[in-house]
């Protein structure tokens, strides 16, 4: 879905975000790092909403059919904007506040979400505790997006179903308008029902650390998790019991599982793989390093500034383009060369071909080295590992010489096989983690491995970017995006790995200048980074 009705985003005057069901995209300014995570924080609650909701789950599975059933999603996603919006408004803002201060100068440049953040900031105005607050507003959101909407598309057919079979007090928005109409009242009783649960369950421990002048971020430390997931179970149950007297259907909380696999279920046996994950279970929402990894599967992070690059193969050899780029120094006063690997559909995703000049996708990776020249990023093709020595010979260590490879590469094992030992016989090897953690972390745990990792932060014309740097053996991983994406994926890290995390430098030396040059050559000529390179999803 291309149209802009078929996406929620957060556009104003600086950093932007766009949010579909298969992923949001972030165009950061890496200028105003408040702002940054304002709208970081916004994408991540339209997926959080999306991927714990019944309304949620028809969006995912109709946002990935073929266009004559998939016309039912822009409805679906046209009757929960407001509910999405002021969840994810809210929320950012709050978060991205408690640690940066007020933030009435990021709102201003956003004014078409000040009137949602302000109606919200009245509906919990009685509620005291910033913790509380927020779980209040998320309870609400969850309510109003938890109806039996995957039962009725059971009943009317995946085909056949229409918005219209849903009556108006089970559609997420004409609910929100509800409570809305309702004022503050109703919040503040669904909190004080959910304190009174919390005092006879838990004790005084989780509600002193969210007084009325408490931070956001202490009430929300994991020690309090089950706590405070339960306080916002009973808010729920409260709101629920406030809302049935309209008519409308609602499920439990986390209702909407069994009808979400079925479903899935059900359209596969039709259309076949459609890269939707069954839901999250109670424990796998309680596993930071999971929760981490399920927000990393969707992240975008857009290099480009809108458009992909342009890009095309060029009849010149590599060897071609040693003497072009040993004249353009990218790293202080001295040039790199860079040797390339990517799946043939990560580059027809990554960039803009002239038609029919890409092999097809089926075949194995392709190796080459790029060279920009009226901002088309010419790719020469390395044809054969035999290839790489006389390029590195040609090359006489005029400056930082290096092989990045994308992890995307290497579930071809052939390939594998056959090109990483050349590649990384030209000097550092760098893998590009486009692809979720748990797709690789796992193995490193099951074999015991030590792996070392640290963040380094990289200026590029004005602008601040971060990334994180590990190895477990000899090559070492990238990513690069920026502080919450690498905070996400150091929490992963220690999560699965515990001690045998490390931070330590001294590896990390010999190969820095060669670390730099890949970062750069990232930044010039890749389009986006992302880990969905081989597809995935959670409802």
């Amino acid at each position: 879905m291309t149209d802009h009705l078929a996406r929620l985003c957060f556009e104003g005057l600086g950093s932007t975000g766009r949010y579909t069901p298969h992923a949001y995209t972030l165009r950061l300014q890496g200028v105003e790092q408040s702002t940054d995570h304002v709208v970081y924080l916004h994408e991540v609650h339209h997926a959080t909403l999306n991927d714990v909701t019944a309304w949620g789950s028809a969006l995912h599975v109709y946002a990935r059919l073929p266009a004559a059933a998939g016309q039912a999603f822009v409805h679906l996603l046209d009757a929960c904007r407001t509910t999405h919006e002021s969840l994810a408004t809210f929320a950012s803002v709050r978060l991205a506040a408690a640690r940066h201060g007020v933030l009435d100068s990021v709102l201003a440049a956003y004014p078409d979400y000040v009137g949602l953040y302000d109606t919200a900031t009245r509906l919990v105005q009685e509620i005291p505790g910033p913790g509380r607050k927020q779980l209040a507003v998320s309870a609400l959101a969850r309510l109003c997006m938890q109806t039996p909407v995957l039962d009725t598309v059971d009943e009317v057919g995946l085909e056949a179903f229409r918005l219209a079979d849903v009556p108006d007090a089970d559609r997420p928005d004409s609910r929100w308008r509800w409570f809305v109409r309702r004022g503050p009242a109703a919040l503040a009783a669904a909190a004080e029902a959910a304190d009174l649960m919390l005092a006879e369950r838990f004790g005084p421990a989780a509600s002193a650390t969210d007084g009325p002048d408490g931070d956001l971020y202490e009430s929300t430390a994991s020690v309090h998790d089950a706590a405070w997931d339960a306080w916002e179970e009973a808010a729920y149950e409260h709101l629920r019991s406030l809302i049935h007297a309209t008519g409308a259907r609602t499920l439990d909380l986390n209702g909407h599982r069994e009808s979400s696999e079925a479903l899935i279920s059900s359209v596969e046996a039709v259309h076949g793989d459609i890269g939707l994950r069954v839901p999250m279970s109670d424990e796998q929402r309680q596993d930071d390093a999971a929760v981490a990894s399920s927000v990393l599967q969707q992240v975008r992070h857009d290099l480009a500034g809108g458009d992909r690059h342009r890009a095309r193969l060029l009849e010149r050899t590599p060897a071609d383009l040693v003497d072009v780029l040993a004249r353009r120094p990218v790293h202080g006063d001295r040039p790199a060369l860079i040797v390339d690997a990517r799946p043939v559909r990560r580059l027809a995703d990554l960039y803009r071909w002239p038609d029919n000049t890409l092999p097809e996708p089926s075949g194995e990776p392709l190796v080459a080295v790029r060279a920009v020249a009226d901002r088309v990023v010419g790719h020469a093709l390395v044809p054969e590992p035999d290839a790489l020595p006389e390029l590195a010979e040609r090359w006489g260590g005029r400056g930082p010489l290096a092989a990045c490879v994308s992890a995307s590469c290497l579930v071809d094992t052939a390939w594998t096989r056959r090109w990483l030992e050349p590649l990384g016989a030209l000097g550092p090897l760098f893998v590009l983690a486009d692809v979720e953690p748990d797709r690789f972390v796992p193995a490193w745990v099951r074999d015991d491995r030590q792996v070392n990792a640290l963040t380094i932060t990289v200026e590029e014309t004005g602008r601040r970017r971060a990334a994180l740097l590990f190895t477990a053996g000899t090559a070492w991983w990238l990513v690069l995006a920026e502080d919450v994406t690498v905070a996400l994926m150091v929490e992963y890290l220690g999560r699965r790995l515990g001690p045998r995390l490390s931070s330590d430098l001294a590896p990390f030396e010999p190969v820095r200048d060669a670390a730099t040059a890949v970062i750069g050559n990232l930044l010039a000529t890749e389009s986006f980074v992302s880990f969905d390179a081989l597809g995935s999803g959670h409802v």
